[in-house]
């Protein structure tokens, strides 16, 4: 071989083997993820890295989402997101953020204000209507309305906001504007029993509910606590996060974290900001989304979404065994190239 040839090989080698690491790479920013955080007074989903509250992008921004609320990953990693001003569900390519679909139009099966959503044990999806105090149910694929769920003020419902599902697998509601969380069969949506009534412990205007080994958290929002309850009973066990603790001002979100810790993240809504908690005792451990992080302006919701590999927002080649199936077909395209030009180089 001569030298002309050996070069055009060696470029073609290289050109393949950029194009290559250049797929592995951008599969791998579709893949990796973070802290979802919805920013309702600006009509926005924040995306912030999960380990240190570094904000990474806008990843829905207005057109047809307004004043979203809720947050849901499916097993395919793209999102629904419920979008209270204007009576809809949207769903959105968990990678580079796209909509995909209104998958809910607006007001379907009576939807108003849809807050918390919910996969239900047959797999449907569970939406909370604010306004029409109902928990409906919808096809996940299609949107299809199947049917009402929890109906209008079963159990004193009124204001459904945070939707759980609790240890012995039925479902539990926070119902905001009677100040109490309510239990439903997770099979039928009837009505159990009042778990937290009415004001039990202090509680004012519950806006967020969240299950741990031995508590029922639930966010506090007119006395800015996080508030802990029994499970089994929802006997008043004291604050689990003391009032304005960190600053900590009507507390709207509870989640926790994957930073190694399995700390408690709560959105802080009137300081734009989002708060770190010690999953042990509840004491304040720092500002995780700082009040300018991202143009955060009214935080409700936070979801996070665990990475699947070393993936990054660099452009970085993906770990062994981390490899999106989106690069299968670039692997069929250009295994082919990288196999000839390697030969030629190597006869050289």
């Amino acid at each position: 071989m001569n030298h002309s040839t050996f070069f055009i090989s060696r470029k073609i080698f290289v050109i393949a083997l950029v194009a290559l690491v250049s797929v592995f790479s951008w599969t791998t920013i579709a893949s990796a993820s973070g802290a979802f955080i919805s920013s309702l007074l600006n009509d926005r989903i924040l995306e912030f890295e999960p380990d240190d509250g570094e904000f990474f992008r806008v990843f829905a921004d207005n057109g047809p989402l307004q004043g979203p609320e809720g947050t849901l990953f499916d097993n395919d990693e793209n999102i629904f997101v419920s979008s209270c001003g204007n009576n809809s569900v949207l769903y959105y390519d968990g990678g580079f953020g796209g909509l995909i679909s209104i998958i809910i139009p607006s007001g379907t099966g009576g939807l108003g204000c849809p807050t918390s959503l919910l996969f239900a044990p047959n797999g449907d999806l569970l939406v909370s209507s604010f306004d029409s105090d109902e928990v409906l149910r919808y096809n996940r694929n299609t949107g299809a309305f199947i049917g009402v769920f929890v109906s209008a003020g079963s159990g004193g419902l009124d204001g459904p906001r945070d939707m759980r599902f609790g240890p012995n697998g039925n479902l539990y509601v926070a119902s905001e504007n009677t100040n109490e969380v309510l239990e439903y069969n997770r099979s039928t949506g009837a009505f159990v029993r009042t778990l937290v009534t009415s004001g039990s412990g202090g509680l004012d205007t519950p806006s967020a509910i969240f299950f741990i080994p031995s508590n029922l958290l639930v966010a506090s929002l007119g006395t800015d606590e996080i508030l802990s309850y029994n499970p089994s009973t929802g006997a008043s066990q004291g604050a689990f996060v003391s009032a304005g603790s960190g600053g900590l001002d009507n507390p709207e979100c509870i989640d926790f974290g994957f930073d190694g810790t399995g700390n408690m993240f709560v959105c802080s809504f009137l300081t734009d900001e989002i708060l770190q908690y010690s999953r042990l005792d509840g004491s304040f451990i720092g500002v995780f989304v700082p009040a300018s992080g991202g143009s955060l302006d009214g935080p409700v919701f936070i979801a996070f979404k665990e990475k699947k590999g070393s993936g990054s927002s660099s452009c970085t080649l993906a770990s062994a065994g981390t490899t999106s199936t989106a690069a299968i077909p670039a692997l069929i395209l250009f295994a082919p190239i990288l196999f000839v030009a390697m030969r030629r180089t190597l006869r050289a």
